[in-house]
């Protein structure tokens, strides 16, 4: 009898680790799907939020810009910046502009940055190209603009460094 009770006794020790053992592992995994499904919920936000942006960003670039006929290239990207939680809309205009300048033509590049919910400009890079049609010392070049934010820059190349903050994240 002795012996019947001891092996009854292993027995519901036995049933009892092995149940804290699935209890354990069924924590576990719960844990895992409770992430995961967090992950997910993330993910299809940022994905409303970047479609959202796409919409109201290409809305607020038909409100505020309008091709003519000294357009040479006008076009868009906009950005959803999950860090900021903002909508960014950068605008890249070519166009063409009586230079002033006797036997010259001019034409003028203009990037410009843009908070699309708050209509606030964030950085503009604005350059103007000389095209002189009868000399030999070539073409000229002049930043105008250079800055994103309070931040000032010279050249392109820094005011896409500075613009990809905005852009990229």
């Amino acid at each position: 009898m002795a012996r019947c009770s001891a092996l009854v006794l292993l027995l519901l020790i036995l049933i009892g680790c092995e149940d804290r053992d699935r209890i354990a592992r069924l924590e576990k995994q719960n844990q895992e799907l409770q992430e995961s499904l967090a992950k997910e919920k993330s993910a299809v936000t940022d994905f409303d939020l970047q479609g959202k942006c796409a919409k109201d960003a290409r809305e607020w670039f038909g409100r505020n810009y309008v091709r003519d006929k000294d357009t040479v290239l006008l076009d868009f990207r906009n950005h959803y910046n999950k860090a900021e939680n903002k909508c960014f809309i950068s605008v890249e205009w070519h166009y063409n502009s009586p230079s002033g300048i006797a036997n010259s033509e001019e034409w003028i590049n203009e990037i410009t940055l843009w908070n699309v919910y708050e209509n606030a400009k964030y950085g503009s890079f604005i350059e103007d190209h000389f095209i002189f049609l009868k000399s030999t010392t070539g073409n000229r070049e002049d930043v105008d603009e250079c800055y994103v934010t309070e931040t000032k820059c010279k050249t392109l190349d820094e005011f896409n460094d500075l613009r990809a903050k905005y852009m990229n994240q």
